[in-house]
């Protein structure tokens, strides 16, 4: 190779590293709120990485179809960082290299929800003593694992609202583990719109299109100067999501059971302040 060949590989394999580099820097800088969120409600690593290698398979799926490359178990490790065993596992299971519907995923159950969804389903008391060879807190913990101390599993429960300790016994909370229709919408709306988000700034990034996605950061302020931002960003908000929702009716309307009427329309806006 000549000294011309090898300065220009040199440069790009620079380029490539900076970039990869730079898009990991800035993706896990993102991740710390996902994974609070996470923490509390009782979900830890284990469960989260499950769940990611099926994510990371469908893109490396998506990206092999946009670049009309060959599926095979060897390209979609590469590009998922999957180990082709797991890659295996996902063709064997949904079907030889399709994408996995990420609604009917098993997800693994963290010990504290499985110790909680046996009590349960045994029907054993409300309240149970701590200790003791049966019907106690300490022995449906040891069912389930035999790793995590039953301390520590109490602690948790606790943490999140799901047991409270009253004369010296362990008391299951019905109540919070009744699923609430209304917190259950408002994740989906928070995740759509979240999703929808990222996905204007990262086609913008690595598209080159054009979407919508802009913010006003200013800081060195006092409390009244946020009260009085956050209420002229609500009145503002007022104003333009009344005409947006006009506007989108009428071309609804206009648009309805027209044959290229396939696509969908999402303008956020968000406010925060510490």
């Amino acid at each position: 190779m000549s000294k011309e060949s090898s300065t220009l590989v040199n440069a790009e394999e620079k380029m490539l590293s900076h970039d990869t580099e730079t898009t990991l820097e800035h993706v896990i800088s993102i991740i710390p709120q996902l994974i609070h969120w996470l923490i509390r409600s009782g979900i830890g690593y284990t469960e989260f990485a499950t769940g990611l290698k099926a994510l990371f398979y469908n893109e490396a799926i998506k990206e092999l179809d946009r670049i009309q490359q060959k599926k095979t178990d060897s390209a979609i490790s590469l590009l998922s960082g999957l180990n082709r065993r797991d890659v295996r596992a996902f063709c064997q299971t949904y079907g030889e290299y399709i994408l996995v519907d990420e609604s009917h995923l098993q997800l693994p159950i963290s010990v504290p929800a499985r110790v909680v969804g046996a009590w349960i389903h045994q029907k054993l008391p409300l309240a149970l003593p701590f200790q003791g060879a049966e019907n106690s807190f300490e022995a449906l913990v040891r069912q389930i694992s035999s790793e995590k101390h039953p301390k520590s599993i109490l602690l948790e429960l606790k943490r999140l609202g799901i047991v409270i300790e009253e004369n010296q016994q362990v008391v299951l909370q019905q109540t919070s583990f009744t699923p609430d229709p209304k917190v259950d919408e408002s994740k989906q709306i928070f995740s759509q719109n979240v999703s929808d988000h990222l996905s204007a700034g990262i086609r913008n990034l690595t598209e080159n299109t054009n979407f919508l996605e802009q913010a006003i950061f200013a800081d060195e302020l006092s409390q009244e100067s946020i009260e009085k931002l956050t209420q002229l960003s609500g009145d503002l908000w007022n104003l333009m999501s009344k005409a947006l929702v006009s506007a989108a009716i009428d071309y609804c309307k206009n648009d309805e059971n027209s044959p290229d009427a396939n696509k969908r329309f999402r303008l956020g806006v968000y406010q925060y302040d510490e």
